[in-house]
């Protein structure tokens, strides 16, 4: 694996970290393997640890170049930074595809929360657009509301918020026929999801758009892979039944972006290696040990 690490230009807040899948192995008959950008979320007020570098790497552990953006957050997000710099790590990615054997028509953004608001907002208004979207509980809008419009006013640089600055991060309304298609995950007991994901699962219905969509009954917010790896110590985060949706997000993919393919064929490398060091073994043919 090759991992870098770069600072987002003339955001010297933001970095892209990236787990490269560079060794010999193919996925399926292509060289070239789809990549996952993951916006952790954390209300543009930080980046949470816990939805960042192991959703990216559970996602390398099934094939695919994943990375992490660790956005603008605090004041530092004004004038929506974020958006432009989810922009630039899409472009960026693309760009270098040839030379990290990436297919750069085949570029996931994956955001859990406020960094589900950002993905969302990649494959709506970035100039640099994914071609999928997973959106973990994700926020869809920022409401004008006291003591609730933090997100607003660090996104505007405004200490004053209008309900026009409202509108325009709210994000549903702003769904057309040319988005990405679009997974979702969360829980009925989340209070945010009859604002986030469900909105957008409409939106994508009524305009006849490719989506998948699914409500786990029980956990709070912020479940991230809900698993150990995740928790960080807490019992509360963890939950077998939201565990599934990583899974069932990398199947999604696979219908997507279009399943690897597979063909009846040894892949065992040895007998050229031993003919490389001069050894023979009668009738041995090549391919015939792993």
């Amino acid at each position: 694996m090759k991992m870098i690490h770069m600072t987002v230009p003339g955001h010297p807040e933001a970095t892209l970290d990236g787990y490269i899948l560079d060794c010999e192995i193919t996925l399926g008959q292509e060289k070239a393997r789809p990549a996952v950008v993951v916006c952790p979320g954390g209300g543009y007020v930080y980046c949470s640890p816990r939805e960042g570098e192991p959703v990216a790497l559970s996602y390398a552990a099934r094939g695919f170049h994943a990375f992490v953006l660790t956005y603008s957050t605090g004041w530092d997000a004004a004038d929506f930074a974020p958006l432009k710099e989810v922009s630039w790590a899409i472009g960026y990615i693309r760009e270098h595809a040839a030379e990290w054997n990436i297919a750069p028509e085949k570029i996931a953004v994956c955001g859990f929360s406020a960094g589900g608001h950002l993905a969302l907002s990649s494959g709506l208004l970035a100039e640099n657009k994914p071609n999928a979207m997973i959106l973990g509980y994700p926020a869809t809008s920022c409401p004008n509301m006291p003591g609730m419009n933090f997100m607003l006013k660090l996104l505007t640089g405004k200490q004053q918020v209008t309900n026009e600055d409202a509108a325009r991060f709210d994000l549903v309304h702003q769904i057309t026929k040319n988005a990405p298609p679009v997974f979702l995950a969360a829980t009925a007991e989340d209070l945010l999801t009859a604002y986030g994901a469900l909105p957008v699962a409409k939106a994508y219905s009524d305009l006849g758009m490719k989506y998948e969509l699914h409500i786990f009954q029980y956990g709070p917010h912020g479940y991230s892979l809900a698993n150990e790896v995740t928790a960080d110590g807490s019992s509360q985060m963890l939950e077998p039944a939201f565990a599934q949706w990583q899974e069932l997000s990398v199947q999604w993919l696979r219908k997507t972006f279009g399943k690897p393919e597979f063909v009846d064929k040894s892949t065992s490398k040895m007998m050229g290696y031993i003919k490389e060091l001069g050894f023979t073994i009668p009738g041995q043919k090549d391919g015939g040990y792993a």
